[in-house]
């Protein structure tokens, strides 16, 4: 049984996607090296990884000593990454940071990642350092307020969103991570207030619906939140979470017939039916 009445599916962060660096390649440069890291770029684009990543430590071994070795390590990093090598994606992110330590594409590569893998203070200080370095990033921005709100350091996610919203005043994911915010910090109304703005802009947004629904349950307002919840599910029919969410809302007003179909519903769109049997005896 799930152990709340709302499922959290959402979360409000920028993922840090980014291809493989390029070289600014010179002729007076070693052909050598040049050369593995054109052949390394070449295969890594064909998915040829292991070879890619073989070039690439050839050209690391034929000029330890260069500069875009930081570019060479972030390569093999990525590489790493796509193959779900990702711890020693990491540690290669590190040696491509200690030849070139304030490089903010890296530094966001990294953080990224580390927020993937739950790492949130490692995470926190590769984005406060990005931030040093370029004070407006968006991303950095972003994924900073994001974990500073997980931390429950909900005056330094404030400042982050307004920074972030004095830049980009209509940032769609910076005006829900406030609206979040603020039910975060015990202010419901404050959220509710937030989100009804943001549906008078975006009223084709599920998930808009679905987060103020969870607050208004958690207000004692269920009539509210059957009606958010309704929208979200006209919009959205197929999102087994926002089904689910209603089944137990349901559930918990005693409605356990519509609680079953909504229950069967989610199991038809791939929620394990082991995972609701006592749900499902509850309906009964």
């Amino acid at each position: 049984m799930l152990p709340h009445l709302f499922v959290r599916w959402w979360c409000v962060l920028a993922v840090a996607n980014f291809s493989l660096f390029t070289f600014p390649f010179s002729h007076a440069s070693a052909q050598t090296y040049e050369s593995h890291i054109e052949k390394g770029l070449a295969l890594a684009q064909e998915q040829h990884y292991d070879e890619a990543i073989e070039h690439f430590r050839q050209a690391l071994k034929l000029s330890p000593d260069d500069i875009r070795n930081a570019l060479t390590y972030a390569n093999i990093a990525h590489i790493q990454e796509l193959k779900g090598e990702k711890t020693k994606a990491i540690d290669t992110y590190d040696l491509a940071l200690g030849i070139a330590p304030e490089n903010v594409p890296i530094l966001k590569a990294q953080a990224s990642l580390c927020l993937t893998l739950g790492n949130l203070s490692k995470a926190l200080l590769l984005y406060s350092k990005t931030l040093d370095i370029a004070p407006n990033d968006t991303t950095a921005l972003l994924n900073r307020a994001y974990i500073y709100q997980q931390q429950h350091n909900f005056q330094s996610a404030k400042t982050d969103y307004e920074h972030l919203l004095t830049l980009h005043p209509d940032h769609y994911a910076a005006q829900l991570g406030v609206a979040i915010l603020f039910q975060n910090a015990n202010k419901p109304q404050e959220a509710i207030s937030r989100l009804a703005l943001l549906i008078d802009r975006h009223p084709h947004r599920a998930e808009l619906y679905s987060i103020r629904a969870e607050i208004e349950a958690e207000q004692h307002q269920p009539e509210l939140a059957l009606l958010d919840l309704n929208k979200a599910i006209q919009l959205e029919p197929s999102n087994r979470n926002m089904v689910l969410t209603r089944a137990y809302l349901y559930l918990k007003e005693g409605k356990k017939h519509l609680a079953k179909q909504d229950f069967l519903r989610a199991i038809q769109l791939g929620v394990p039916r082991g995972q609701l049997k006592e749900e499902l005896k509850q309906c009964k």
